[in-house]
């Protein structure tokens, strides 16, 4: 799995997550959840954008188009469960090292191998 591929999935599930708890996501509150530059965040943007993923409106508001949308949150499923099943491995993870490690498996991990494991 290429980096860029889990960077942009990364930047989908931040956007999705913060929709769930506030009512406009902008690249600021972007750039503060995931510790980057609000440059790298627009930059971000824009491949999103060109890949059909996400609007940004005239004001900063971004919204995930509906394939963003199920893209991000099938993520965040793949994420959670993994988060879930990873500490059985005694790896003595940090908490932020733990989300990382998810977020590489379920970009790399085909979906059987998650609906399996998390039952």
């Amino acid at each position: 799995m290429k980096q860029r591929r889990v960077t942009h999935l990364r930047y989908l599930m931040t956007i999705y997550e913060l929709g769930q708890v506030m009512p406009e996501v902008g690249a600021a509150a972007v750039a503060r959840t995931l510790n980057v530059s609000c440059p790298s965040v627009t930059r971000m943007l824009g491949v999103l954008m060109g890949k059909g993923l996400v609007v940004r409106e005239r004001y900063g508001k971004i919204y995930l188009t509906d394939s963003g949308f199920l893209l991000a949150r099938g993520f965040q499923e793949k994420v959670c469960t993994l988060q879930r099943l990873i500490p059985a491995m005694d790896l003595c993870l940090t908490q932020e090292e733990l989300l990382e490690t998810a977020c590489l498996l379920a970009a790399a991990l085909p979906q059987h191998v998650l609906e399996k494991a998390g039952k």
